[in-house]
């Protein structure tokens, strides 16, 4: 399915957007002959996008009424577009949702005044968590054999790593190397795609890549001695960081820290970093409906969320995207999100200090 693009049908789109009754009991809610908006602030074909797809023939399924639903993809600026526009002009009515994702929260935390929306207030209905690996091509002389001996022959030398921008969803894993006292350069301004290839033509020491593809992707040149896994960021477990449950054998970069320096991590890096991993693991990608949407609707999409995750066809199209790992539904939801973007005043300090002092950014 192809969208079309956000600009040339939200006009039409909004004169078919019929008042919906607020207060309604969820039982009474039906979107028979309505049309969902899916606001998805990114371009075709990327992760965000591909998510979306995912869900968007089961919520016309599990949706009460089998409403209509399309995407309107409306990139730019990391999501900030998109996220704006549906933050001051979705209405609660359940007619409009937009997919989130760790961008989206990065935004929430370093886009200034360029940020118009509060994802805070957002009514999240579904976060799904997916983890992230960080490897390095075995030019660099990792063996895998011996993950602190692979990380001590990393920290000799000077390496590089590809991002979008010093406020993308990258930082999570920059705050990681940081972490690990590894010296890299990070070449900004490269898609994922862009620093896959890069690495392959040995331009690029470094990569991550979320679960699902370093499963489809990262496992075969892993399998062909051309790079080897160093770490996950691991996955939140209250306050604690806990291994990735899809990577049960990798350390985490905490992990690493101890065993390279005989004690755990502490202090505003690793606050910094914990931060990071509720945003870019508990919280990667998922879906929430506008500031002031009663429960009601919430909990319809709630359902309906549910029920796709069980549904049997769902399992099979969705594969290692959605992954084994717990979704999180409603007021879990929105515990996740609050962890990733609440910081404290020192680790936010901490974190501007560090962007302004290493990149030259400054939130504008």
């Amino acid at each position: 399915m192809t969208a079309n693009r956000w600009a040339r049908t939200l006009a039409a789109t909004a004169a078919i957007l019929g008042a919906f009754t607020m207060g309604a009991a969820a039982a009474d809610i039906d979107f028979k002959g309505k049309t969902i908006n899916v606001i998805v602030p990114y371009t075709e074909g990327g992760g965000s996008d591909l998510y979306a797809r995912l869900f968007v023939p089961y919520l016309r399924k599990h949706l009460p009424g089998n409403p209509v639903v399309v995407i309107r993809n409306m990139p730019g600026g990391g999501s900030i577009m998109g996220s704006n526009h549906f933050h001051t002009s979705a209405k609660p009515d359940g007619l409009t949702i937009v997919a989130t994702s760790s961008s989206t929260l990065v935004a929430q935390l370093l886009a200034g005044k360029k940020r118009e929306f509060d994802v805070l207030k957002w009514r999240h209905f579904i976060v799904s968590p997916q983890g992230t690996v960080a490897y390095a091509i075995t030019k660099t002389g990792v063996t895998g054999k011996d993950p602190v001996a692979d990380i001590q022959t990393l920290r000799k030398q000077k390496l590089k790593y590809g991002s979008k921008q010093p406020d993308a969803g990258e930082l999570r894993v920059i705050l990681a190397f940081e972490l690990l006292d590894m010296k890299v350069d990070v070449v900004f301004g490269l898609a994922r795609g862009e620093v896959r290839q890069a690495m392959m033509r040995g331009e690029i020491e470094l990569n991550h890549d979320t679960a699902e593809t370093y499963l489809a992707n990262g496992a075969k040149m892993e399998k062909d001695g051309e790079v080897v896994p160093l770490f996950t960021l691991g996955y939140p477990k209250g306050a604690e960081i806990v291994r990735d449950p899809t990577f049960p054998k990798l350390n985490t970069a905490g992990e690493l820290y101890e065993k390279l320096n005989g004690k755990p991590p502490s202090g505003p890096l690793y606050d910094a970093y914990k931060s990071f991993v509720n945003l870019g693991v508990a919280a990667s990608k998922g879906f929430a409906l506008p500031p002031g949407t009663p429960d009601e609707i919430r909990d319809v999409y709630v359902a309906a969320m549910k029920k796709t995750i069980e549904d049997p066809d769902f399992k099979k199209s969705a594969g290692d995207e959605v992954g084994d790992v717990p979704q999180l539904f409603g007021k879990d939801a929105d515990f996740a999100i609050k962890q990733a973007v609440d910081l404290s005043p020192e680790t936010n300090k901490w974190l501007l200090d560090f962007l302004a002092s290493r990149y030259g950014f400054k939130p504008s």
